[in-house]
């Protein structure tokens, strides 16, 4: 997979923030404080659109292991880290866990909250379940931690009546597609979608650019071996602001959440997203008004990349229902579970056994397939968490204020922050 080993405000008051976390706790809580049906295993999530996948899952588990699935939510992905991280040292922790692969995974495996699963690991290899040569990105100190839950591919999504209207195609190079948001603006249509808002969103046109424009570098950087100021990266800065120069994005603080509708009426004709949203996107949608393509490369013979991103179910080393949480992932990457999983959230299985016959994601697989892109991690799974997860803010600064006098203080602030952040993971800090 191309890696190698891979805010909480204050609102009024003490009181109000021991509030909060005191609930956001009780979300948490595991199988001894739940139901006590020990034929249940517990998981807590961020993903509320997984919710109804869980439970056609969690019949296919009780069927092949025994054992159900009882799913949470925590809806904010900046608590639902705060909840987990913190329940995973406690006996209140859910027996399992979703969260992502890389250094996120690594760094709760450090803290000692996590099972060891390289025995299920190893079974699913040999019965052709997983590709082993994505282990480094479910393990830490050689031993595997988590088991892939989807496994997505960055795309660009775009809606055909928008492309119809202003009479344009599918972008095979960069050019064109630079035509093509010219072409869509013209026709009164936002061309791309950029927010801010959620927090995490705002890395994701800076990944895209700097891993069309060179993917060695993007992994280079990705890996620390690289620096945010140097020119590779100055350019992916540059493309981005002569994008918002021109234009071409919806407003920084548009809500996420708004995006499935404002995609659905048209009036934001392209959304850069892992393969993951087709779900939402088929919930509001007629598959046949939407379709999905890889950003081609900036420049002509550049190796062609696609970011990859697996979620990940991990089980926690102080499951309650420790019996139940290890059959269920022993049987998690199995086909009869993952078939009717990947059905219904409507992305691709990390098991190479199970297909797809949804239209999108088949023109996703066979656009892989042709191109044969170099698979890079995504930036939010690539790096130590601290850097990440305040690198973000750095970015999403950066897209309230794109002008070409803030791209050097951006890098520079980004770069001491990767100096630091990666001296502490080395130095064996989180």
């Amino acid at each position: 997979m191309g890696q190698r080993h891979t805010a909480f405000k204050r609102v009024g008051g003490f009181g109000a923030a021991l509030l909060l976390a005191v609930g956001l706790a009780a979300c948490a809580q595991g199988s001894s404080s739940g139901s006590g049906d020990s034929s249940v295993v517990t998981l807590n999530g961020d993903r509320a659109d997984f919710t109804d996948a869980y439970a056609i899952a969690g019949e296919a588990l009780e069927e092949a292991a025994g054992f159900g699935l009882e799913a949470r939510n925590v809806p904010s992905t900046e608590n639902y880290q705060q909840i987990v991280r913190s329940s995973l040292k406690t006996d209140s922790t859910t027996d399992l866990v979703k969260w992502w692969n890389g250094y996120r995974l690594q760094e709760l495996a450090r803290s000692g909250g996590l099972a060891d699963l390289s025995d299920s690991w190893d079974a699913a290899v040999e019965k052709g379940w997983v590709n082993e040569e994505t282990r480094d990105s479910f393990s830490y100190d050689g031993k595997v931690y988590g088991l892939p839950i989807y496994k997505s591919y960055w795309t660009i999504f775009y809606n055909k009546k928008a492309f119809a209207d202003a009479g344009i195609e599918v972008p095979t190079t960069w050019a064109e597609f630079e035509s093509n948001n010219e072409a869509l603006k013209e026709s009164g249509v936002t061309p791309l979608f950029a927010t801010q808002e959620a927090g995490w969103t705002s890395f994701i046109w800076y990944a895209e650019i700097l891993s069309k424009l060179d993917p060695d570098f993007y992994q280079k950087l990705m890996d620390g071996e690289a620096k945010y100021t140097d020119p590779t990266s100055r350019k992916a800065m540059e493309i981005w602001s002569d994008m918002f120069a021109k234009g071409w994005f919806t407003s920084p603080d548009t809500a996420w959440d708004n995006e499935p509708s404002l995609f659905a009426a048209g009036t934001v004709a392209q959304v850069p997203m892992g393969s993951w949203r087709n779900g939402l996107f088929a919930d509001t949608m007629d598959q046949a008004d939407y379709g999905a393509y890889l950003l081609p490369t900036v420049e002509e013979g550049v190796q062609p990349s696609v970011i990859v991103e697996s979620g990940v179910i991990s089980m926690a080393a102080k499951a309650p229902n420790a019996e139940g949480a290890k059959a269920v992932m022993d049987n998690w990457l199995s086909p009869e579970v993952q078939q009717p999983w990947a059905d219904e959230i409507k992305d691709t299985s990390a098991n190479p056994m199970v297909g797809t016959d949804d239209p999108v994601l088949a023109s996703v697989l066979e656009q892989v397939e042709a191109s044969e892109p170099t698979e890079l991690v995504r930036y939010w799974e690539a790096g130590p968490p601290a850097l990440i997860e305040s690198g973000v803010q750095f970015f999403g600064a950066f897209m309230a204020d794109p002008s070409p006098a803030n791209i050097d203080p951006t890098l520079q602030k980004l770069q001491d922050l990767a100096d630091t952040e990666w001296a502490n993971w080395k130095a064996g800090g989180k």
